[in-house]
C-alpha cells in the first residue's frame, strides 16, 4: 500500500503549486506587451490566488476543527466564458509571434500539472469532503488550459478556435 501525505501536507503542497503559478502568471504578464495578453495572464493570476485562498481556508478547518469543511465553489470567470465565447476577443495579440508562444505552452504545461495534481489528490484523498474540493480545482484548470490551448492554436494557425474550425468545407469562413 502506497504511503499516503496527510491532509495537511497536501494542502500546503497545494498551495505551493498555487503560489508559483500565481507567480508565473504575475511575471508573463509583466514581460507581455499587449494589454489583452496582459488581461489574460492577470485573470489566471487572479484565479491562481482565489485556489489559494479555498486551501488556506481548508488548513485553517483541519487545524482548528480536525476537519475540512464541505465547499461550494462557483464556477470562475473562465468557467463562465468559455461555453459563451462567439468572437475571438481573448486573443493575445503580442508582437513577438514566438515569445508569446513560448509563455503560453509554459502557462499551459503548468496548467496541465496542477489539474493532474488535483485529479490524484480526488482520488488518494481518505477525506470526503476534500474530494469535491480537488476536483472543482481540477475542472477550473482544465478551463484554464482551455483558454490558453486556444491561444496556442490561433498561433500556430491550427485552423481550429475552442476546437471549433475556423474555415469550413466549403470553403466559406
Amino acid at each position: 500500500m502506497a504511503n499516503r501525505m496527510q491532509p495537511l501536507e497536501i494542502l500546503t503542497l497545494a498551495i505551493g503549486i498555487e503560489k508559483e503559478s500565481l507567480k508565473r502568471y504575475l511575471e508573463l504578464a509583466w514581460q507581455t506587451k499587449d494589454t489583452a495578453g496582459k488581461d489574460i495572464f492577470i485573470r489566471l493570476a487572479m484565479d491562481e490566488y482565489w485556489h489559494r485562498e479555498i486551501l488556506e481556508e481548508q488548513i485553517q478547518s483541519f487545524q482548528e476543527k480536525g476537519k475540512v469543511l464541505p465547499a461550494q465553489l462557483p464556477l470562475s470567470l473562465f468557467e463562465k466564458l468559455l461555453p459563451k465565447l462567439s468572437e475571438k476577443s481573448l486573443r493575445i495579440k503580442g508582437r513577438e509571434r514566438q515569445n508569446r508562444l513560448d509563455a503560453l505552452l509554459v502557462a499551459l504545461e503548468a496548467e496541465k500539472e496542477a489539474r493532474n495534481f488535483y485529479r490524484q489528490e480526488a482520488e488518494n484523498t481518505a477525506l470526503e469532503n476534500l474530494r469535491p474540493i480537488f476536483i472543482r480545482l481540477a475542472e477550473m484548470e482544465q478551463a484554464h488550459m482551455d483558454i490558453l490551448q486556444a491561444e496556442i492554436d490561433h498561433i500556430q494557425q491550427t485552423g481550429f478556435w475552442f476546437s471549433f474550425p475556423e474555415f469550413t468545407l466549403e470553403g466559406n469562413p
